[in-house]
């Protein structure tokens, strides 16, 4: 697959800067505190934008027993932001029951970001409290026109630089590689230090408890090598490789690409391959694109998706589209959700939905008005 100039990828790879920041904290000292109160991070910098993390133990006022999570961001102008948070369990791994991301967009004065953990408290303890301690891990990554780049060149006469290009050789040349990875009859060689940098899901196998720690070689399984081979290409060189592939459609090959970003909280390439998504958004994408949004809370990428199903020339055939009926069948926030972007575009009272609860492949669209 080659990505041509209107899907813009090389520009976003080009303009991202992303930063990790591990927020230890005593779980006992902080579970007491009221509602509304929150203890801060130490202050981290991603791209000269100082960044707080704020955990409410207790939530807020408006939402309480409930913990809440937020990140603030000081910036001078308007950027968009892939964020995530994720808790460590007791083994030092990310886990999918403490993981939360989205894209967003952070202003000047404008309010914290975040997320709200509906967990129990004791499960919240079982899982994710060891040794009286609770580790965060937030992961920022800033996509915006007014991020600048560090220019190639500081001094005239001294030769430009380009780390990208160097760790892609490191990458092509296997030199000094120290662990390799099978995945479905293909074995790739890589850099545990340098994977360990730019993934805190790599950084837990290899260098925390897991058995995957002490393994020379690791098999990797529900990743096609191709979308493997990409994935280590951007974890070394920043950008998207040539990902010809006949046998996998364009779309497709993205959509499998932003799993295995999520899988491994390469946030920065969650977030290219989201944009990519979003751009080519069509009747035979829309329905496979918007159950991947749902799944790995692309929240832009469900809003393209949902107001391209709701346009009345869209609506009829994606009534009568199998698996968009059970998609939105199987989840009635979704549901209620596209009935949001379908108000906002005809007088949804005009038109009735019939889910028949007794046949599932049983849908009837009506129109009052011959309008649509």
């Amino acid at each position: 697959m080659v990505l041509n100039e209107s899907d813009s990828a090389a520009d976003f790879v080009s303009m991202a800067a992303t930063a990790t920041h591990h927020f230890k904290f005593s779980y006992s000292k902080t579970k007491d505190l009221p509602v509304g109160k929150s203890i801060k991070s130490p202050t981290f910098s991603v791209a000269g934008h100082n960044c707080d993390i704020l955990y409410f133990p207790q939530g807020l006022e408006e939402e309480p027993n409930y913990i809440h999570l937020y990140l603030a961001i000081h910036c001078e102008s308007v950027i968009n932001v892939a964020l995530g948070f994720s808790f460590l369990n007791k083994h030092g791994m990310p886990s999918s029951n403490g993981t939360y991301r989205q894209t967003c967009t952070f202003s000047p004065r404008g309010k914290e970001i975040g997320f709200v953990d509906s967990k129990v408290r004791s499960d919240f303890e079982a899982e994710f409290v060891k040794d009286d301690y609770v580790t965060l891990v937030c992961s920022v990554t800033i996509l915006s026109d007014s991020y600048k780049e560090v220019p190639k060149q500081l001094v005239y006469g001294i030769v430009p630089f380009n780390i990208n290009e160097n760790f892609s050789v490191l990458l092509a040349n296997k030199e000094m590689a120290d662990i390799t990875f099978e995945v479905d009859g293909e074995t790739f060689a890589a850099h545990k230090l340098v994977l360990s940098a730019r993934s805190p899901v790599f950084k837990a196998e290899l260098f925390g408890g897991m058995a995957e720690s002490k393994m020379e070689s690791i098999q990797i399984k529900d990743i096609k090598p191709a979308i493997f081979k990409a994935m280590l290409h951007f974890i070394y060189s920043d950008s998207l490789p040539d990902m010809s592939d006949d046998d996998i459609p364009k779309v497709t090959q993205v959509q499998l690409l932003l799993k295995a970003a999520d899988r491994y909280a390469l946030d920065g390439l969650k977030m290219i391959c989201e944009e990519v998504l979003r751009r080519d958004v069509s009747m035979d994408t829309v329905v496979s694109s918007l159950a991947l949004a749902e799944e790995h809370s692309c929240f832009q990428l469900k809003d393209v998706c949902l107001d391209f199903a709701s346009k009345p020339k869209n609506l009829i055939q994606l009534a009568l589209n199998a698996e968009y009926v059970e998609l939105m069948h199987c989840n009635s926030l979704l549901l209620e959700e596209f009935g949001d972007h379908a108000r906002e575009q005809v007088s949804f009272s005009n038109i009735a939905f019939n889910f028949d609860d007794n046949d599932d492949d049983d849908v009837t669209v009506a129109s009052a008005e011959d309008d649509i």
